[in-house]
Formats: C-alpha cells, sequence, structure tokens
C-alpha cells in the first residue's frame, strides 16, 4: 500500500532523523489484524502459506521501523521469548536480500544513523 495517497503524518514534523515517515500506523496495523485474521483461518494441522506469513512479515516490520522512527526504542522480542542468534541471522540476511542491501550498506547506515 502506498503512504503518498494518505494525509501527512502530523508525527513527521517530530522524527528525530527528520525525513519522512516510512509506514503509516493504521495502515500497518490494519494489515496485521488482517494478517491474524488469516492465520486463524487455517485449518489445524494445515501449513500456513508462505503469502500470509510474507504478509505478516512486511506489516510488523514497517509497523515497527515506523515506531523506531518515531523514538521508540524497544527490543524487537519479548524478554521470555528467546530467538537463536541463528535464526536471526537467517532472518536478517534473507530481509537485507529481499530489499537488495548489503551488510556493508547496512553498517554504513548504522554508524550515519545512530541506529
Amino acid at each position: 500500500m502506498s503512504t503518498s495517497s494518505l494525509e501527512p503524518d502530523p508525527r513527521a514534523a517530530d522524527l528525530p532523523e527528520g525525513g519522512e515517515v516510512i509506514a503509516h500506523i493504521p495502515q500497518e496495523e490494519e494489515a496485521l489484524r488482517e494478517f491474524a485474521k488469516a492465520i486463524s483461518e487455517v485449518p489445524a494441522g494445515e501449513p500456513i502459506p508462505e503469502e500470509i506469513i510474507q504478509e505478516g512479515l512486511t506489516a510488523l516490520t514497517r509497523l515497527y521501523a515506523v515506531k523506531f522512527q518515531l523514538g521508540e526504542r524497544w527490543e524487537p522480542f519479548t524478554p521470555n521469548n528467546t530467538v537463536p542468534a541463528t535464526a536471526a541471522m537467517i532472518m536478517c540476511t534473507a530481509m537485507l536480500r529481499g530489499v537488495n542491501v548489503e551488510v556493508f550498506e547496512l553498517g554504513m547506515w548504522q554508524s550515519w544513523s545512530g541506529a
């Protein structure tokens, strides 16, 4: 979904880094609700289709990123749900490939942005 057709988010003026808000929170929250509904409709014992997983990852990533961009700095995982480092590296690698970003570029962005 394009955020260009939406009214400007008034929080954009509060961005610590400046720039534009990269997602629209109500839109991403609605996408998550649709994701939850789609998951609940998959019969027990059936595999969850990859398209549904992709939709959830997209909405969760965009929502987390815009909240981070607006100054919310909380950990992505709850303390009682340990994600193995290998799982995090697999996901990070796939996400970087999915947006055509090299690890070097990520490192440069982190050093410039302070993220």
